[in-house]
């Protein structure tokens, strides 16, 4: 059975890499779907201010060693 081709644009194909350029393709990308769905503007924003909470609370929580490990491990009886 032949496979038919697919005229449509993958976008998991489009080579981007990492740094300026590929923040800015980021962005764009995400600007073009909020501006088809506006309904998402509520949560875009929303997950912004949510988002930024969180970043200010775990700047500010700092732990007495950073190389110290987080997780600790369970206690020996």
């Amino acid at each position: 059975m032949k496979e038919t081709r697919n005229p449509q644009i993958n976008i998991s194909k489009i080579p981007i890499g990492g740094g300026l350029g590929g923040a800015f393709a980021a962005a764009a990308a995400m600007l073009v779907i909020l501006l088809g769905i506006p309904a998402l503007w509520y949560f875009v924003g929303a997950a912004a201010v949510l988002g930024s909470g969180i970043a200010l609370v775990l700047h500010f929580v700092r732990r007495k060693n950073t190389a110290e490990p987080w997780i600790l491990p369970v206690a020996k009886k």
